[in-house]
């Protein structure tokens, strides 16, 4: 019996089908070694694992410092080496400083999040822009008075009702991020402009740039993508009506010194990709408070943990805080060079507990080459931070800010510095999408150090029958951006004199706040 033509060419079309479908998810000739995949998945069961950040470092340990993970059709490059994060992230910076392509993220935040931008004309404008307004210049000048001012409220805050530490620390952020960028002060934890700052995440979501076959759902069958729409709205409705209140303000002749401000008069001249759509401006400066106020917040939580459970750390800060300010003046930037441990705490806070532990996805824009293996163009490129500073430092899982005696200098010294190897961190990312805010968070974060320790004792909290309360160093939240689960801990004044120092600094940064409100 004959067989047509036409089936034969059936029969093999379906063979082809079932040879690619099962290639598809494997790993290419040339890529970087990595777990072994599966037919179709690759290692995508592998990357939805919650502790993610752990397993790069563990899968670093099978594969070696640059390894790579299959998700679908897509390719993902984790970069656990001081080395390749330099000669790739740091040198090669042109080709690696865009963004993931994930379909989530563009509907979530439509390309108007300066985080999470792609790496072009409207990116580099609102680059510029932040660094400008947060150098250092401008940070030690108009805005150093403020800063130090929100401080001491904090401090005064904290000696009032210690409890609600976690609050005080985040009104303190926002309300100088939002007088900074808005001209608008928090006067409390529930002020608008302190909740100003509460991150929408996309939240979950089908891969479907790894795996196509999902873009054929239609979006109104989609739950998660009804959710990044939602979010979009809803975080865009939030910066909308923040500018219409500064609007309203200056409409009543009361104009200030603030970012939006000076975009208003037309003082600060605006690219014109600001002004593409109507909600592009808003979502610039929402995004910028959000980096701005969060990550400081989450990074001084996190050392409050920390020093907390090491009293001999605190011992060390307050003996060089005696040594500068003693009782009868709170510390100030301008200490910064004679406070070297308060320096020491804060890198090592943020390395063994990164803000963003995963690191935020970079994408490599044309195929290229490190020692023999193919980063093929649009990879995702991780810099797993918690990875890094876990297997890349001496005695990694030790809380021990004495590793950084050596190195004084603030974090973007170290990271601009050829010598890679001498890196203090990288919990502000790296080459061209390295923190914009960078010197903001180094001053935020030192100024609440000091404060903090030069005013309280830091210990555990106790029970109505007057046992200690554990806190547990390892309870942090499941999110991208993370910080400490809730926990209690005594702030204990130093001394009388400190509570009396604390009161009267607090008259002269109410005055000075007052017009802020």
């Amino acid at each position: 019996m004959s067989i047509s033509y036409f089936s034969i060419f059936s029969a093999l079309a379906v063979f082809y089908g079932i040879f690619k479908l099962l290639r598809f998810g494997r790993r290419e000739k040339n890529l970087p070694p990595g777990p072994p995949t599966y037919p179709i998945v690759g290692n995508a069961h592998l990357a939805v694992d919650k502790d993610l950040y752990k397993r790069f470092k563990d899968w670093s340990e099978q594969y070696g410092d640059v390894y790579s993970l299959k998700i679908g059709k897509g390719t993902m490059i984790v970069l656990n080496s001081k080395r390749a994060v330099y000669e790739l992230i740091d040198k090669r910076s042109a080709i690696y400083s865009s963004r993931a392509n994930e379909e989530q993220f563009r509907t979530a935040l439509k390309n108007e999040n300066i985080a999470n931008m792609d790496a072009d004309a409207g990116w580099r404008a609102q680059r510029k822009l932040t660094a400008r307004f947060f150098s250092p210049a401008k940070l030690d000048g108009g805005l150093a008075k403020i800063s130090e001012a929100e401080i001491t409220t904090l401090v005064h805050d904290l000696l009032i009702s210690p409890e609600d530490f976690s609050k005080h620390i985040n009104r303190s952020s926002a309300s100088f991020s939002a007088i900074a960028l808005y001209g608008q002060r928090a006067i409390t934890h529930d002020d608008f402009w302190a909740t100003l700052n509460k991150a929408i995440s996309p939240g979950t979501y089908l891969p479907s740039e790894q795996f196509p076959i999902f873009k054929l759902i239609p979006k109104r069958w989609n739950p998660a993508h009804a959710r990044a729409e939602e979010n979009f709205r809803a975080g865009t409705n939030i910066w909308i009506e923040a500018q219409k209140r500064v609007e309203a303000r200056r409409n009543q002749g009361d104009k200030r010194a603030s970012l939006l401000d000076e975009m208003l008069d037309g003082f600060t001249q605006l690219d014109a990709t600001f002004t593409e759509t109507k909600t592009k401006l808003p979502n610039f400066l929402g995004a910028v408070m959000q980096g701005a106020a969060d990550t400081s917040a989450l990074a001084t939580r996190t050392n409050i943990m920390f020093l907390a459970t090491h009293p001999w750390v605190q011992d060390k800060a307050q003996k060089e805080l005696d040594a500068v300010c003693g009782a009868d003046r709170m510390p100030t930037w301008a200490d910064f060079q004679d406070l070297p441990y308060i320096n020491c705490i804060m890198k090592e806070g943020l390395r063994i507990r990164p803000v963003v532990p995963t690191g935020i996805p970079h994408a490599c824009t044309e195929d290229n080459w490190y020692e023999g293996m193919l980063i093929p163009k649009g990879a995702t490129i991780m810099i797993p931070c918690w990875a890094l500073h876990h297997s890349q430092y001496d005695d990694p899982d030790t809380y021990n800010p004495d590793r950084y005696l050596d190195r004084p200098g603030l974090a973007p010294e170290y990271a601009a510095s050829q010598d890679y190897q001498n890196r203090d961190h990288y919990a502000y990312g790296a080459g061209r999408r390295i923190c914009a805010g960078i010197q903001l968070a180094e001053r935020t974060q030192f100024r609440m150090l000091a404060a903090i320790l030069w005013a309280f004792r830091l210990e555990h909290a106790v029970n109505e029958r007057g046992e200690e309360i554990p806190i547990d160093t390892e309870a942090f939240e499941d999110k991208l951006i993370t910080g400490p689960k809730p926990f209690k801990v005594r702030f204990i004044p130093r001394s009388p004199k400190h509570v009396e120092v604390i009161k009267r600094e607090l008259e002269n940064a109410s005055g000075l706040l007052k017009e802020w409100e």
